[in-house]
């Protein structure tokens, strides 16, 4: 309890907040945390042979811009299909607090695509590690049901 006090407090503080990956289309899983790393999985679909964006990662500053940018690295590759990582703006999904007025506007993050193979049609998984410079680490599982066009 105490680490998480003085978390949150260095947050505040240093004008930070951490994004966790953002799911669409997902229900979010247990986050449990492993020698400081935060681990989590996730749940999501996606048609198949379909480029679909399964989350995105943000970090900002109070005035909206990009405070760091996500490094996002693939631990284990899907087995039916491919992900990829795009530098662009995107919304921000703050629940509350100051930074919440940046949902109105896209902002420089990170989005996380898959796309099954073609013709593919079943259970799929993937790993990824998240880290945006200053400490924050997460390690999520992401398990997509694809589904046939």
């Amino acid at each position: 309890m105490k680490n998480k006090m003085q978390a949150s407090r260095f947050l505040k503080e240093n004008s930070i907040s951490i994004s966790v990956l953002s799911i669409i289309l997902a229900l979010s899983g247990c986050v449990t945390t492993q020698d400081g790393v935060a681990i989590s999985a996730d749940h999501s679909r996606a048609l198949s042979g379909e480029r679909t964006k399964m989350g995105q990662s943000y970090n900002l500053n109070e005035d909206c811009t990009a405070a760091t940018i996500a490094n996002i690295k693939l631990v284990e590759a899907p087995a039916h299909g491919s992900v990829e990582f795009v530098k662009e703006n995107i919304y921000s999904n703050y629940k509350d607090g100051i930074r919440i007025k940046c949902n109105s506007r896209k902002s420089l993050g990170v989005s996380e695509y898959y796309t099954s193979n073609s013709g593919y049609s079943g259970p799929d998984i993937y790993k990824v590690r998240v880290s945006y410079g200053e400490g924050t680490i997460k390690d999520v599982t992401v398990n997509i049901n694809v589904i046939k066009n």
